[in-house]
């Protein structure tokens, strides 16, 4: 067979060659499939949790009281929760609750919003990069699978990391439109960096890695690529207003949002900001390295993703500049994650979204590589079927799993939140750390100091740096009139069971929420 021939055989043989027909029905089934998921039972599932409930309390504070915190029975938190999640994110479901009236679907429904657009640009991101609507319908669907990233689920809680990467989503879109023409256009790039500024702002993640990953890639540009116009000004300009608008937002709080004077809140900002961010644990070095190269890591195709990556930007051409930003933003995000990081497997979740469309784009090649390897184009097909059939099968197991979770009703929290109202009076004093609690209702409730949180990371995470929570926190003396002993409190052992059984009795369960009655 010619070279010629050989060749042409080489390049159709790229996951191209389902009927066209039958892909439109594909797509349409996939559309309907996670609408389906994004919205079935929604209320519960998941079910309501604690950084939800810390979130969905300010948007329920500023519209009930006017202040931009938290509510508890010991008056207004201004830290924690504020800055867990920025304002692009809690004033819109302030305002939705303002219009609609404070609800879980209401909260939730904003961030399905946030998940729509994600999802929209990512898919227009991916057909930026290769330019093929069936490979970015592929990533698209690899990307909601993967049980590891949890897309979907994510996008069904109030939490900061679908609106997040949102917006960096949409700066990447803008970072590429940069280099559209023979000069990189200074409009695209200020957008890019606005756009990453907003992300930084949504998730302060964004503020400490972006700036640093941007740096590494005006030294690409400098010592390899060398594209003319790509001076370090082009990246120089949006780091600066990553910092700046992440900064500009602090500063934003400690003026006016605090609550007291400006050193009283740095105070308090240090205490609730933690320091998970940078822990450097060897023990949680390998946590997270397991992680990122076992079944959660994209089924272990991450790290052939990424070196898949590199083999696509080896030339030197402004294509290969631009498209190094999302793998240099994917190995500069995990670098972090393994080595500084206290790994909790959220924290990797913006870097493995963008891995996927490497990962992606290995899968979609991968019959063309392998017939290439092979030399024998004869066995096209069926190294097509072989790959398409695993990668299929690995899409399917992956949806089951989301499927099977989506479809579970645990209704636990809303059933205590029913009979709260219904049998326990607003002025009773209940001690808990479960915050959906205080979302779901009106009660007076106590929560243990702010810096507990970061005590309760650090004691699960870096084992027996803490003492047990339960000898540094003493809710007994407040002698509150009730407990709620639920899910996190129950993880983190905060309420001992020599407590519970001398000083109050149980008054019922609710799923994994107890309800005790101080005798």
């Amino acid at each position: 067979m010619a070279v010629g021939q050989r060749d042409a055989i080489y390049q159709k043989t790229s996951g191209q060659h389902i009927p066209t027909t039958l892909r439109w029905v594909i797509v349409g089934i996939g559309f309907l499939g996670l609408v389906w998921l994004a919205l079935y039972n929604l209320p519960y599932s998941p079910r309501p949790w604690f950084d939800e409930g810390e979130h969905l309390r300010v948007p329920k504070t500023l519209v009930e009281y006017g202040k931009y915190a938290v509510w508890s029975a010991d008056g207004f938190r201004y830290f924690g929760p504020t800055i867990g999640v920025g304002p692009t994110v809690l004033l819109p479901i302030a305002l939705v609750f303002q219009i609609f009236g404070v609800g879980l679907v209401q909260g939730r429904a904003v961030i399905l919003v946030y998940l729509g657009i994600a999802l929209a640009l990512y898919w227009l991101y991916s057909l930026k990069l290769w330019t093929s609507v069936w490979f970015s319908t592929f990533a698209l669907t690899l990307l909601c699978a993967v049980p590891g990233i949890e897309f979907i689920v994510l996008g069904r809680q109030v939490l900061g990391e679908i609106p997040a990467l949102a917006f960096f989503l949409g700066g990447l879109l803008a970072w590429w439109r940069a280099g559209g023409k023979d000069t990189p256009q200074w409009g695209w790039i200020t957008a890019a960096g606005g756009l990453w500024a907003l992300a930084a702002i949504t998730k302060s993640t964004y503020g400490l890695l972006l700036p640093p990953i941007l740096v590494a890639l005006w030294l690409a540009n400098k010592f390899y690529y060398q594209v003319v116009g790509w001076n370090w000004r082009t990246f120089a300009l949006p780091a600066v207003m990553v910092v700046g608008g992440l900064g500009g937002w602090y500063l934003i709080i400690l003026l006016f949002l605090g609550g007291g004077n400006f050193s009283s809140n740095l105070e308090l900002l240090r205490q609730a900001s933690g320091g998970s961010a940078f822990v450097f644990s060897l023990e949680r070095m390998q946590s997270a390295l397991k992680f990122i190269i076992g079944p959660e890591g994209l089924w272990g195709l991450a790290v052939p993703g990424l070196i898949y990556g590199l083999w696509l930007v080896r030339e030197r051409t402004a294509v290969n500049l631009r498209l190094a930003m999302p793998l240099l933003f994917c190995l500069g995000w995990l670098g972090w994650f393994c080595f500084a990081s206290v790994a909790w497997p959220r924290y990797a979740f913006p870097a493995q979204v963008v891995c996927t469309l490497f990962t992606a784009k290995l899968i979609w090649d991968a019959p063309a590589l392998l017939v290439k390897a092979s030399r024998r184009p004869e066995w096209r097909t069926a190294i097509t079927v072989i790959v398409g059939g695993l990668a299929a099968a690995l899409l399917l197991i992956g949806f089951a799993t989301q499927v099977k979770e989506t479809v579970k009703v645990d209704d636990g929290a809303q059933r205590l939140a029913a009979y709260l109202n219904q049998n326990v009076s607003k002025t009773a004093l209940v001690e808990t750390w479960e915050s959906e609690m205080g979302f779901l209702t009106d009660h007076s409730y106590h929560y243990p100091p702010a810096e507990m949180l970061d005590k309760a990371v650090r004691r699960y995470w870096l084992k027996g740096a803490i003492p047990p929570l339960a000898e540094i926190y003493k809710p007994e003396n407040l002698k509150p009139d009730y407990l709620i002993n639920g899910p996190f409190s129950s993880w983190n052992e905060l309420y001992p069971t020599g407590l519970l059984a001398k000083q109050y009795k149980l008054v019922g369960t609710f799923g994994d929420y107890s309800l005790y009655q101080r005798i």
